[in-house]
C-alpha cells in the first residue's frame, strides 16, 4: 500500500491537473490519499485559477463516486469486505442507516472517508439520483471553500488548511446542514400529518 501511495503522488504531482482528476478519482472508490493533498498546492501556485480546480475536483470526484457505487452494486457486501475492514464498514452502515442519503452529505463535506459510503451505498442500494445530487452538493462545497480561502488568502492560507481547525470546520459546518436538513423534514412532515389529519 505504500508502495501504491508514493506511485500515484508521484504520477499526481507529475501530470499537475490531469494529475490531480486521477488522485480524485481514487479517492472515490479506493485510494486513501485525499485530492487536497494535490489540489492545495496547485491552487497556491496559482490562486487566481482555485475555483478552476475546485469545479474540475468536483465533477472528476463525483464520476470516482459513480464508479464506488457501481463496485458496491455488482459485488455487494462481500467485496466491500475486501477493500474495507469490518470496522470500517460497520461504521459506513451505520451512519447510512441512521442519517440515509445525508451520509453521502456528511462524507462528502466532512473528514469521513468518502470512498467509504460511495461504495456502501451501492452494496446498500441507495438512490443513484440521490448519491450523484449529495456529492455533487458536498464536494463541491469542500473544494469551493478551500478555492475561496485561497483565492482571498493567497499562501497565508496553506497553514489553515492543512490544520486540525480546517477539519474540525468542515465537519462543523456538516453537521449543521444535516441538522437544518433534519429540521425542515422533520417539520414537513408535521405539516403533512397536520393535513391528512384535518381531511
Amino acid at each position: 500500500m505504500d508502495a501504491i501511495i508514493e506511485w500515484v503522488l508521484a504520477v499526481a504531482e507529475e501530470f499537475g491537473v490531469w494529475g490531480l482528476m486521477l488522485l480524485t478519482l481514487l479517492d472515490s472508490f479506493i485510494s486513501p490519499i485525499p485530492p487536497e493533498v494535490l489540489f492545495i498546492p496547485l491552487s497556491l501556485i496559482d490562486p487566481s485559477g482555485a475555483f478552476w480546480l475546485a469545479f474540475v475536483t468536483t465533477i472528476t470526484s463525483v464520476i470516482g463516486a459513480l464508479i464506488g457505487y457501481w463496485l458496491g452494486l455488482k459485488g455487494g457486501k462481500p467485496l466491500v469486505r475486501k477493500i474495507f475492514s469490518e470496522s470500517k464498514l460497520a461504521k459506513a452502515e451505520g451512519i447510512i442507516q441512521v442519517h440515509g442519503v445525508m451520509a453521502v452529505l456528511m462524507a462528502s463535506f466532512t473528514p469521513i472517508p468518502f470512498k467509504l459510503i460511495t461504495v456502501s451505498s451501492g452494496a446498500l442500494g441507495l438512490s443513484l439520483k440521490k448519491l450523484v445530487f449529495w456529492s455533487t452538493l458536498g464536494r463541491g462545497a469542500r473544494f469551493f471553500l478551500v478555492a475561496a480561502i485561497i483565492t482571498f488568502y493567497g499562501q497565508s492560507a496553506k497553514a489553515f488548511l492543512e490544520s486540525g481547525p480546517f477539519a474540525l470546520l468542515t465537519l462543523g459546518i456538516g453537521l449543521l446542514g444535516i441538522v437544518i436538513y433534519l429540521v425542515r423534514w422533520y417539520r414537513n412532515k408535521g405539516a403533512k400529518n397536520e393535513n391528512r389529519g384535518h381531511n
